[in-house]
């Protein structure tokens, strides 16, 4: 009969053994857990949205408690023009980026440089994922992009009296063209209404609840370890 694998007492025993400070892989058992996201449309390669008008926004830097996190889901959601209270994250599978040429870029994070180095690029995937579902709007009514506005992740247009909200309008979104960089203008910062202003990080309750998956721990911390 196969023991079962446990990897509290494990590490426990590790530390017991050979030292304070080893560290050990989780090493994964079964297929791999399912994006969060599940099969909702993806707006840009940052920007999923399910019907119910979730947003999951892509992480494509490592949270060590130093709020990366939430700090990058802010910058884009605020170019994303979406309801802050709605937002959630996954990460972005290191498998698809190198499959897709590297469209989340660089997974490094060291130094401080996790928002630093991408938040640039973070907050236009966010614009342009705007641009796509006020375009896709524009088309399914008939009017011009010019006079559609978008407040938390609902459309307006104020001439017709018509509104819409992110979650009914993503997958016409999503068939799209992503918009060019170079067509991307970001907000002013004198603007943002989330990005700077302080929030409750979005990881703290998947780590109090035990929800969060971890890739490794140190054997020293094992009692603490989930």
């Amino acid at each position: 009969m196969q023991d079962e694998v446990n990897r509290r007492s494990f590490l426990a025993s590790v530390a017991a053994a050979g030292g304070s400070l080893t560290l050990v892989f989780a090493i994964p058992f079964g297929p791999p857990a399912a994006p969060a996201g599940g099969d909702a449309p993806e707006i840009t390669a940052w920007v999923v949205i399910r019907p119910d008008d979730t947003v999951f926004i892509r992480i494509a830097k490592s949270e060590m408690g130093q709020g990366s996190l939430t700090g990058l889901a802010m910058l884009l959601a605020e170019e994303l023009e979406c309801d802050w209270g709605k937002v959630a994250t996954e990460f972005a599978p290191p498998h698809e980026n190198l499959a897709r040429n590297r469209v989340w870029r660089d997974f490094f994070t060291a130094g401080s440089q996790g928002i630093r180095n991408s938040q640039e690029f973070v907050r236009k995937g966010g614009a342009a994922a705007r641009m796509m579902l006020l375009e896709a709007t524009a088309k399914e009514w008939g009017v011009p992009v010019a006079e559609l506005t978008v407040d938390k992740g609902v459309i307006t247009h104020a001439k017709s009296n018509r509104s819409v909200t992110y979650g009914k309008i993503a997958a016409a979104a999503s068939k799209l063209e992503v918009p060019k960089d170079a067509d991307i203008t970001l907000k002013d910062p004198k603007t943002w209404k989330i990005a700077g202003k302080p929030v409750k990080r979005l990881d703290t309750a998947h780590k109090v609840d035990g929800s969060q998956v971890y890739g490794a721990c140190l054997a020293a911390a094992a009692a603490s370890c989930p």
